[in-house]
């Protein structure tokens, strides 16, 4: 079965596939002068193109190659999977007016995976892809829902008991909440739909290589700008493996994770797999706020640095099934070879060394993991660093991992 892919982007390996549908097309009888080629949805011509090369027009078989673009200059990998009925439809004449004509119906699905489409423009140079995932409730943790009723027992007069409301706020050390000034959360901030909002935002922004936040994307040496909008759908069919939104506050700080479609962590509870690792196995975006419990003790996050941090995670963790989808699960989980495979949270030595720009800074100090690149370069938003700099402004998707989206359009004709 031939295959198709847009661009003739390469796969991980760097093995190119053919960039273009292929057709055969007889003449019989009389030479033509003249041959009209059509690509068409039903009577709907989206290409069309006169062969008027006469080495092209002799009587036997020849092969007509189309790059997939119609006759305004875009290739929609949507309209193909969604096209009822397509067909290669050719119209000749030979030079005594005879005319003979000729369909050949045809079929295009995707290959690889269906949450996914792409429309380029080859005029503006300009790529939108369309990224379909499965956002879920994962519900609350932390605020008046989880308030428990606590029952007192009076041994000295059994028949008396006493009840009272014991909330998770209360946990909270009373030097603690003196410290940061702020009364805890008891009520939820932000709905699921506000949560949902974020996430989508945060893809939009990380895996879009603008030409504001990048120098572009190369493909056939030529400049490209790749726009990508997340919608939320919940039909599982044509997304991204379901993902549930903590809303987490006045409780531990809940970690996000996203093992994507390999199934080892169903949201909130941990599977057999998970219970033997160190870490656990996760498959949520958690969104945490007001007052969080840390290894160091407690402090309060506010919902305006949240905000920022979410939309960064979610489109990190959503990245995951993106790189798995296209590399496989070590590429993924190994955050491109700046994790150990398991746990993530360990990571490598690094070989690269700080620039200038960097020294006397106080993480310094250590010496494990990948750094960050120099100030004014990229900085790769599925990769670890060990240092923690204010560096989001410089965060998107690599440009490989950007192609490997854009792969993963991959069509099959038959």
């Amino acid at each position: 079965m031939p295959f198709f892919i847009p661009l003739g982007i390469p796969d991980f390996n760097g093995k190119k596939e053919r960039d273009f549908f292929q057709f055969t097309y007889h003449i019989e009888d009389n030479d033509a002068c003249e041959l009209i080629v059509q690509i068409r949805n039903g009577n709907i011509v989206w290409y069309e193109e006169t062969i008027t090369d006469a080495s092209k027009l002799t009587q036997g078989e020849h092969i007509w190659q189309w790059n997939g673009f119609d006759n305004d200059g875009i290739l929609d990998t949507a309209k193909f999977t969604q096209a009822k009925r397509l067909n290669f439809y050719a119209t000749g004449k030979d030079n005594d007016g005879n005319i003979g004509r000729s369909s050949t119906d045809f079929e295009v699905n995707y290959d690889k995976v269906n949450w996914v489409d792409i429309k380029i423009d080859k005029n503006t140079k300009r790529i939108d892809v369309t990224l379909r995932v499965n956002l879920t409730d994962g519900g609350e943790i932390g605020t008046e829902k989880d308030c428990k009723e606590e029952v007192k027992i009076d041994y000295l007069n059994p028949g008396l008991k006493s009840s009272k409301a014991v909330c998770p706020w209360e946990k909270i050390p009373e030097k603690d909440l003196k410290k940061h000034g702020q009364n805890p959360i008891t009520t939820r901030t932000k709905s699921f739909e506000e949560l949902k909002e974020l996430v989508l935002e945060g893809i939009n922004i990380y895996w879009s290589r603008r030409y504001t936040n990048t120098q572009g994307t190369i493909i056939n040496d030529e400049n490209w700008e790749i726009i990508v909008t997340a919608v939320n759908t919940n039909d599982s069919s044509i997304s991204l493996d379901d993902i549930p939104l903590i809303y987490n506050t006045n409780n531990t700080w809940s970690r996000s994770g996203n093992p994507g479609s390999s199934k080892f962590g169903d949201g909130n509870v941990m599977d057999e797999l998970a219970k033997i690792l160190p870490d656990g196995v996760v498959q949520r975006i958690s969104y945490n706020v007001g007052y969080i419990k840390y290894s160091n003790g407690w402090f309060y996050q506010y919902s305006s640095d949240e905000d920022s941090e979410f939309k960064f995670t979610s489109a990190h963790e959503i990245g995951h099934e993106i790189l798995q989808a296209y590399a496989g699960n070590v590429y993924s989980w190994q955050h491109k070879g700046s994790s150990y495979y398991l746990p993530q949270d360990k990571k490598p030595i690094g070989k690269e060394s700080f620039k200038e720009e960097y020294i006397n800074r106080d993480f310094m100090e250590e010496t494990k993991g990948e750094n960050y690149p120099p100030l004014g370069k990229e900085v790769d938003l599925m990769k670890y660093y060990h240092n923690d700099l204010d560096i989001k402004n410089r965060i998107v998707a690599a440009e490989k991992d950007a192609l490997g989206l854009l792969w993963l359009t991959k069509l099959n004709l038959k």
